[in-house]
């Protein structure tokens, strides 16, 4: 029996075993039964996805209670379930904490254990270096031994969503902060709202342009998800400098827009009437069908108040927040937490995409500025543009597949390493069982 809780699909079935010792899935049995033994598999999928979790609560009459989704989702609706548990639930909860740290995240076709572990431990002891405060001091401020501490600095011990709510406040963080790494994102693209970027190519103010570095930006929880994207003002001189703008990747033109802030993609023509697609922050408007991108920053020229008019509009999306990068730190250090390697995304394809096209642009400028505006040489570079375009749209295309069945399907058309997850589950409880 299936069914879905928000982010999480509940699983309620019975384990028995068949003649040769095999664990199998049967019918859900009726009945009251205490809660005996737990099981937790965590994996990491893409960037995209995220860290997933299974969770297993078997009980006395063979019961298994399945719980598999994000990893937050899943440890907080564990504890929710263990609370209800008739007796013995402190030590249950205390128990289901140990094999949660203990958990180390499987990736998908390899096992890069610590280079995804990210657990409570490393978590708090991360904190306490960021506040400067040791072991002893801490707990005298929260009213813990020296040792219980220590065991929770060294993995040990676990550490529950009341104590962390607990240590929170002691340390001025938020709470989920010592449960969870920081959520976080690479910015892709960097735009100026007063002054002109030149790149070989001029952008314009408000056209963003794309960088080969590599930075990244802490994404407050209650706006991240799968599909969240940054940028960054560059712009000396604006009220808007070195702000981070998130913003959604789908595309929102049924949404109300009109007088938004909003990052849009418009279609160009190029060189070779190639068809281009650049992409601008700015205020939106559309007066009678057109469209029209006004210029946010109060400081910009007369002449720069209009940004586009009566453009193509190919993308559009609202503007979720624009977030002083400063003003989402808080005692912990967030790149300690970032592992050293992270799957394939769409995201690092998408910057790609548009670090193409910058090249290309950077190709046919230098061609024009050369006065060697050879239809041939024009026509190769073409080539060699919609070449490597094909290539990178086919692993988009490939990621957002593997994203859609991994994220959205049904629970029988999981990928196999979803399958291999809540099998080491079923495994673990089996030997458990054994």
């Amino acid at each position: 029996m299936e069914q879905k809780l928000k982010n999480l699909s509940i699983s309620k079935y019975s384990l028995d075993k068949d003649k040769d010792g095999k664990v199998i899935k049967k019918d859900w049995q009726q009945g009251a039964s205490e809660m005996t033994s737990v099981a937790v598999a965590k994996y990491v999928g893409s960037l995209l996805v995220g860290e997933m979790a299974v969770v297993g609560l078997l009980y006395k009459n063979g019961n298994m209670y399945e719980i598999y989704g994000p990893r937050e989702d899943v440890m907080f609706h564990a504890v929710e379930k263990i609370k209800g548990k008739k007796r013995g639930a402190e030590a249950f909860h205390q128990k289901f904490m140990d094999e949660w740290n203990k958990a180390v995240p499987y990736t998908p076709g390899s096992f890069k254990k610590e280079a995804t572990k990210l657990s409570e431990n490393k978590l708090l002891n991360a904190t306490l270096k960021a506040k400067g405060i040791n072991a002893p001091k801490f707990a005298e401020a929260v009213g813990r031994t020296k040792q219980s501490i220590y065991g929770q600095l060294s993995g040990e011990k676990g550490i529950s969503r009341d104590t962390a709510i607990k240590y929170g406040n002691a340390l001025n963080v938020d709470p989920v902060d010592l449960l969870f790494p920081k959520k976080t994102c690479s910015i892709w693209g960097y735009v100026n709202t007063l002054d002109v970027v030149d790149l070989e190519e001029p952008y314009s103010p408000g056209r963003i342009y794309s960088s080969s570095k590599e930075e990244t930006v802490v994404v407050p929880r209650d706006i991240s998800t799968a599909n969240i994207r940054a940028i960054k003002i560059h712009s000396h001189g604006s009220m808007y400098h070195n702000q981070i703008i998130f913003y959604y990747k789908d595309n929102a033109a049924e949404l109300d827009i009109n007088n938004k802030l909003c990052i849009v993609g418009a279609k160009v023509k190029g060189f070779m009437d190639e068809e281009l697609t650049y992409y601008y922050f700015g205020l939106y408007e559309n007066i009678r069908g057109k469209h029209n991108l006004l210029n946010p920053d109060p400081y910009a020229e007369d002449n720069q108040k209009y940004i586009l008019t009566n453009f193509h509009l190919e993308f559009i999306s609202p503007v979720i927040s624009t977030v002083d990068p400063k003003a989402v730190r808080d005692g912990t250090v967030f790149s300690q937490h970032m592992p050293t390697e992270l799957t394939i995304s769409q995201e690092k394809h998408e910057k790609e995409m548009m670090m193409l096209q910058q090249e290309y642009e950077l190709k046919i400028a230098k061609l024009h500025k050369e006065k060697k505006e050879d239809l041939e040489q024009g026509k190769k570079v073409l080539e060699e543009y919609n070449k490597a375009q094909e290539e990178l749209n086919k692993q988009i295309e490939k990621i957002s597949r593997e994203i859609e069945l991994q994220y959205y399907a049904k629970p029988k058309d999981k990928l196999s390493y979803v399958d291999r997850a809540l099998n080491l589950t079923k495994e673990a409880l089996r030997k458990k069982s054994a």
